[in-house]
């Protein structure tokens, strides 16, 4: 009894001397072993108010807003940098997680082509709306100054957009033309008026399908779309379109070739016009056929895809 106690004795010193001078030690048969990484740790980056810690911007935006309206719209911007930090960083990377998905059927045989979006995708879109991404520039409160005061937003928003300043980027261009355009018609009344406005539920997102598979930019060659006439100027356009941007936008501008019954048409730079047209109706898509999402690098955030116009109802 007394040596088996003598025996413990000696292996609880041990036990605590090994303890003491290089903590847990294993037998040198094991073969398993973890890596050694070093002591330093990167830290992780935190991110600020993103109006109010860059200096940068604090420079621009004294250089070219004249004081009165710096004072105007400071507080704004400074919210909204608090804004991006506490909200929208976070909304940003889910969208980045949270990729949008294609689906061809509702699981009971009925063929039914329906895109997915994330919440936090549609989220983006609410706060556009609230924060007037794109209606600042279209209300004028500061005359020239206001694109100025909106493109400062957008810079601040970028970043942490999660990429859906793309949709917003097409959207004002769509507001542009038909405010150059002087398009009047009570369709583009209202398009206008949803494209710029800061009210959620009424806010309109648009894209712009323009490439082919026949060219990228070069629209002149690569255009194919064709337009067939069915009223005063309303048609039905039937093609292809390669890479199509915010597939899940509201209205599109988008390219063709107008046709005569015989199916004659201009080729060239001549032959394109612009249309505009509503990708749903009723939750039903104008006879758009989403073929595929694109399968990109990158920019995977947001639903680029194929499409298919067949018949669809656009406006010239």
């Amino acid at each position: 009894m007394s040596n088996l106690f003598s025996k413990f004795k000696v292996c609880l010193q041990l036990n605590q001397k090994r303890l003491k001078t290089s903590g847990l030690q294993k037998p040198s048969w094991i073969p398993f072993s973890k890596a050694k990484f070093g002591e330093f740790i990167q830290q992780k980056p935190s991110l600020n108010n993103a109006f109010t810690d860059d200096g940068f911007v604090q420079r621009l935006i004294r250089h070219y807003l004249p004081k009165n309206v710096l004072t105007e719209v400071t507080p704004d911007l400074t919210r909204f940098g608090e804004r991006i930090v506490s909200e929208i960083e976070d909304i940003g990377r889910q969208c980045e997680l949270q990729q949008p998905k294609l689906y061809f059927d509702d699981g009971w045989g009925k063929v039914e082509t329906r895109l997915w979006t994330s919440s936090a995708w549609k989220k983006q879109k609410e706060i556009s709306a609230e924060e007037g991404l794109v209606a600042i520039a279209y209300e004028r409160n500061f005359r020239e100054f206001s694109r100025i005061y909106q493109l400062m937003k957008l810079y601040l928003y970028i970043p942490s957009s999660g990429l859906y300043s793309c949709p917003l980027a097409m959207t004002d261009g769509a507001a542009k033309t038909i405010e150059d355009l002087q398009l009047n018609e009570s369709f583009y009344k209202n398009a206008y008026t949803r494209l710029t406005s800061r009210d959620p539920n009424l806010f309109w997102t648009s894209g712009q399908w323009m490439t082919e598979k026949g060219g990228g930019s070069d629209v002149a060659r690569g255009t194919e779309t064709l337009a067939i006439p069915e009223g005063d100027k309303t048609f039905r356009l039937y093609g292809y379109k390669w890479f199509s941007s915010a597939t899940d936008s509201d209205v599109t501008l988008t390219l063709a070739r107008i046709s005569d019954l015989e199916g004659n048409v201009l080729s060239g730079t001549r032959g394109l016009t612009l249309f505009f047209l509503k990708t749903r109706e009723n939750d039903k898509l104008n006879n758009i056929q989403i073929v595929k999402l694109k399968d990109k690098l990158g920019t995977r955030q947001l639903p680029t895809a194929e499409l298919l116009l067949d018949g669809t109802l656009a406006y010239k």
